[in-house]
């Protein structure tokens, strides 16, 4: 079937509510299935995209990418539907931001023009929310259709850890199909110098196909019970591969919370943190902090001096979630 133009979609979408417009969306421009994947699904869920892997399981490097230089970075992204690992043997369908979730990490100073531009290779409308950006919203975060490109630039005006998504409704569908990722913005003095990560903590919530295929569930996220809590889309994978540092390192974490719904307490076991830095840094810092809790939609900087060698777990600490995957190791090696 024809896919509707984005003036009927959200129309729709403001008529019937979210949940309405959840299923319609599903219905009106459904994936294609392949011969393997499939009859009808139930309301509310995703069909199975019937792809293999984006690419063989790996853990993800949550080390903060290199700042785009001369204060210019050209961001282009694709919105694709693949399948992804959610742990280190379940594979589920995703809508994703080049392929992977979360997306790429992002990494620009204060005043840098962001040139991005969003190409939608996916059967449905999808656009990009920079929560780094001060844009008005209707004309930059507008819906990309299928085949179609949106370009729109900012300058970052404030430092710290920011989330981005696809801000097309039913957003909070598009956020739990995997539509999230990082932009680090450094301040324009820079903080001292540190090993530096980014974990981008997003729940998952999962159902089954008329064959007992794994997909993701819209019902489920209405009902915030999240099967898995990961950081950087892989239940336990900094368990299985440890973040490793020298004794002495200064390490900076900067956590953004993708949600879509729960709170991450963040927590290093055996730790505390030197600073935490609430808002736009080097202000806004507080010291000697056990624990501090990161919103659905925020983020927030993390620093600590390791000078104690060993094995620290790095966790939610709200432990449903922890014990559901958001937990992983920073090693300290003497």
């Amino acid at each position: 079937p024809a896919i509707p133009d984005r003036r009927s979609f959200l129309a729709r979408a403001s008529a019937i509510g979210a949940v309405s417009a959840a299923g319609a969306l599903l219905s009106a421009c459904r994936l294609e299935e392949q011969p393997a994947s499939g009859g009808q699904q139930a309301p509310g869920t995703t069909p199975p995209v019937g792809l293999k892997a984006a690419a063989p399981y790996a853990a993800r490097d949550a080390s903060l990418p290199a700042r785009a230089p001369g204060g210019h970075a050209t961001v282009k992204f694709t919105a694709e539907e693949v399948n992804v690992y959610a742990t280190q043997d379940l594979v589920v369908p995703a809508w994703t931001f080049n392929g992977t979730m979360p997306g790429p990490f992002i990494h620009v100073g204060v005043g840098d023009t962001v040139d991005f531009t969003l190409t939608n290779h996916g059967k449905i409308p999808h656009s990009m929310d920079f929560h780094a950006a001060q844009i008005n919203p209707k004309e930059a975060f507008k819906s990309a259709m299928s085949g179609e490109s949106h370009s729109f630039s900012f300058k970052p005006r404030r430092a710290g850890a920011f989330m981005y998504h696809c801000g097309t409704q039913p957003v909070l569908m598009h956020i739990g199909m995997g539509m999230v990722g990082a932009i680090i913005v450094d301040p324009p003095t820079p903080l001292p110098p540190a090993k530096e990560f980014v974990l981008v903590e997003s729940e998952l919530y999962l159902g089954k196909d008329d064959k007992g295929a794994p997909m993701f569930d819209y019902n489920k996220m209405l009902g915030t019970l999240p099967d898995y809590v990961v950081f950087n889309g892989i239940a336990d994978q900094y368990l299985h591969n440890p973040i490793t540092v020298k004794k002495g390192d200064r390490v900076r974490f900067y956590v953004v919370n993708a949600g879509p719904t729960q709170t991450c307490a963040f927590h290093i076991v055996g730790e505390q943190f030197d600073v935490v830095y609430l808002g736009e840094p080097p202000a806004n810092a507080i010291r000697g902090v056990q624990t501090f809790a990161v919103p659905a939609g925020g983020g927030m900087i993390f620093e600590l001096d390791c000078d104690v060698a060993g094995e620290f777990p790095f966790v939610n600490h709200q432990f449903g979630h922890g014990q559901k995957g958001a937990m992983g190791l920073l090693v300290v090696e003497s």
